[in-house]
């Protein structure tokens, strides 16, 4: 089973940290891919890359049976690594159409907001005891 992206990337003061939300996710709603539902088929992909692209076909076009849902993935050169890839988004894609609100993505975007929200009430608090501070010591 492929599972999605487990470290999300935070930008905070010009810095890169990854922060892993893995233990605050629910995994268990996530659907699993049945290869009998899956039709793959190779297509010649477009875009920068020369002959390497315009003659091999190695990009892949995964279509989902029951729910008639297509990905088209040409990432790489890598047929096998565009296969893996094109899953993954797949999965991603019958994760946020079953699950809706219940899905990684929303769980992920709720955390991001809550974190979002708690860094500006601190940020509020900590500029009010500053202005308490300034006026109680006159200062201005």
């Amino acid at each position: 089973m492929f599972l999605i992206n487990q470290s999300v990337k935070l930008i905070i003061n010009k810095q890169l940290r990854y922060v892993s939300y893995k233990k605050y996710l629910d995994y268990s709603r996530v659907p699993k891919l049945d290869e009998n539902d899956l039709e793959e088929q190779w297509v010649k992909g477009s875009g920068p890359g020369g002959s390497c692209v315009n003659k091999s076909s190695n990009c892949v076009v995964l279509k989902h049976k029951p729910s008639g849902i297509v990905v088209k993935c040409h990432q790489v050169r890598d047929v096998i690594e565009n296969s893996k890839r094109a899953r993954e988004i797949l999965i991603t894609k019958l994760d946020n159409k079953l699950n809706a609100e219940y899905s990684i993505e929303n769980q992920t975007k709720q955390i991001l907001a809550k974190k979002a929200a708690d860094r500006s009430r601190k940020r509020n608090k900590l500029q009010e005891l500053k202005e308490a501070f300034k006026k109680r010591e006159g200062i201005d």
